[in-house]
């Protein structure tokens, strides 16, 4: 039986740097949808970092998250 992939809108999420709170860093993430499966990673991370430009804090990590559906 072979299985159907189709790749859906996938997701941009940007986790930020909101300092230090009670000696533990405070993080933050920021979810971007509807970005496209077939979207390049340098792509997606150069908006990221223009998008997070626009903020006062720094970036920890770009992720993008994938979401594929599986058919029979």
């Amino acid at each position: 039986m072979a299985v159907i992939e189709t790749k859906n809108p996938s997701t941009l999420k940007v986790k930020l740097d909101l300092g230090m709170v009670n000696g533990k860093t405070k993080t933050k993430i920021k979810s971007f949808s509807n970005v496209k499966p077939n979207a390049s990673a340098e792509d997606i991370y150069f908006v990221a970092d223009a998008l997070m430009s626009l903020q006062e804090h720094n970036i920890i990590d770009v992720i993008k998250q994938d979401n594929t559906s599986l058919d029979a």
